[in-house]
């Protein structure tokens, strides 16, 4: 309390320095202009639109940068005559008005559709003219950027619709060249391999088992041959005896050489007298020979062994005839093979050539349907109703002072004195290094005091301080 003063006599100069400013000071007047941001809702219906909630800061971000551009406000201090006394060539004096114009602009969203534009000023028709202009400005501007955005978009859809159709006919050329070089490579054609390789398959499998039936027919055929004769012993006859033959035919060489013989020698001669005597034995044993009888036993084929040996030539050959056939149907796999591995890589590859021209399809046809909206909207966008910016509360002259400025003004400078107060007390505090109170000597000092000696008023003292405290 030693030092109240030094608060209150602060707080009382700010405060009646603020009220005197407050009252001193010029009436500030505003004025003001609601907008609000809506859809055609007969657009939004055509279009089958959802409607669409945008962000308010971006919003207002957008407003402020096409209201408060340099050639919107600009045109606003021409048209007001704020840029009396200017020279029309003095960039820099036209940008201070127009810094000072937008410290004094207000802009605002109320709700998440509603924007507010204010401007204060001393002069309330001029507050009129700026926010007048600004809105007229931003709603001229807004008409002319929807009806050139619109064109904009056609030009650029159109534009993008001959590349999509160039691109969807390429696609689906690209499709059909596939789909007919491969006709026969992909399943689900009647001239495809795929069919005709697993027929070749149950074929190929059909022959080596009948092979196989074959072979083991041919083995217990030739295990069969193996006990049977080729030959068998027919009926049994009676024929001449085939030496005595054999001597008769001695004899008559025999004779015949004798005869010769004697042409030459007499009988006497030792030559024929030899031979004589060898026909003479001759003769004796064909004659023993012809007295024995000779029988002989007919040899014939054994029917059951030629029967065997026909069976078994058939077998071969029709087993010949189903080797062949195998090594047929053998090269026709291997023909079929390589068009069959790859029908899962051409499926592949025909499923993506399908998905890019569906997909192209669906691009060019979305594009189209986005022409048609776009033609309703640069339509749409000539009528002055399409703009999406409505003025709810127009921009009007108010002539009645704002109050909340004053008292702005009064309650800040009371807050500043007290603070200057509150600040002078708090250094005082700081630099006044005495002791207060014997507990606070003990605390600084560590050591315990004895005691503490009062301090003597005398009457001179006591009439300075009743002087200053009165």
């Amino acid at each position: 309390m030693r030092k109240k003063w030094f608060l209150i006599i602060p707080t009382l100069a700010f405060c009646a320095g603020s009220v005197f400013f407050a009252y001193n000071k010029p009436d500030v007047y505003e004025s003001k202009c609601v907008l609000i941001v809506e859809k055609s809702k007969v657009l939004s219906n055509v279009l089958s639109e959802r409607n669409v909630q945008l962000d308010a800061r971006q919003l207002l971000q957008a407003v402020r940068e096409r209201m408060l551009g340099w050639l919107s406000v600009t045109k606003v201090i021409k048209d007001v005559g704020l840029d009396e006394g200017l020279n029309t060539n003095d960039l820099g004096a036209l940008e201070n008005v127009y810094r000072k114009i937008l410290k004094k602009i207000k802009l605002h969203t109320k709700s998440h559709d509603f924007i507010e534009i204010s401007y204060s000023g001393t002069n309330p028709e001029i507050n009129f003219g700026v926010v007048n202009g600004l809105v007229s400005n931003f709603m001229e501007q807004s008409l002319k950027s929807s009806r050139s955005e619109a064109r904009e978009t056609l030009e650029f859809i159109g534009g993008d619709l001959e590349r999509l159709k160039g691109v969807l006919d390429d696609s689906e050329r690209e499709f059909r060249k596939f789909e007919e070089e491969h006709m026969n490579d992909l399943p689900g054609n009647e001239n495809s391999v795929l069919p005709k390789f697993y027929t070749a398959k149950s074929e190929l499998a059909e022959v080596s088992s009948e092979i196989v039936s074959l072979e083991e027919k041919l083995k217990f055929l030739e295990d069969r041959k193996a006990t049977e004769k080729e030959t068998i012993t027919g009926e049994v006859i009676k024929v001449p005896n085939p030496k005595a033959e054999e001597l008769k035919e001695q004899i008559t060489d025999l004779e015949i050489e004798i005869t010769m013989l004697s042409s030459k020698y007499y009988d006497e001669h030792p030559r024929i007298v030899q031979k004589k005597n060898e026909l003479t034995y001759l003769e004796k044993l064909m004659q023993e020979e012809a007295e024995e009888v000779v029988t002989e036993e007919k040899i014939v084929n054994n029917p059951r062994y030629e029967s065997m040996v026909e069976k078994d030539f058939n077998l071969r050959l029709e087993l010949s005839s189903l080797k062949s056939r195998k090594k047929e149907m053998e090269r026709t796999i291997e023909d079929f093979r390589p068009s069959v591995e790859n029908i899962p890589e051409l499926k592949q590859k025909l499923f993506e050539l399908q998905m890019d021209y569906e997909i192209n399809k669906k691009l060019y046809e979305q594009r189209l349907m986005q022409k048609s909206k776009a033609e309703l909207v640069q339509e749409m966008s000539l009528d002055a109703k399409s703009n999406p910016f409505n003025i709810v509360e127009p921009p009007r002259i108010s002539y009645e002072p704002l109050k909340g400025d004053k008292i702005k003004i009064i309650i800040m400078g009371t807050i500043l004195g007290l603070g200057i107060g509150i600040g002078m007390i708090f250094g005082l505090e700081q630099i006044d290094t005495t002791f207060k109170s014997i507990e606070e000597m003990q605390e600084y000092l560590n050591i315990p005091a004895v005691g503490m000696i009062p301090s003597i008023v005398i009457s001179t003292e006591m009439n300075q301080k009743v002087k200053s405290s009165s």
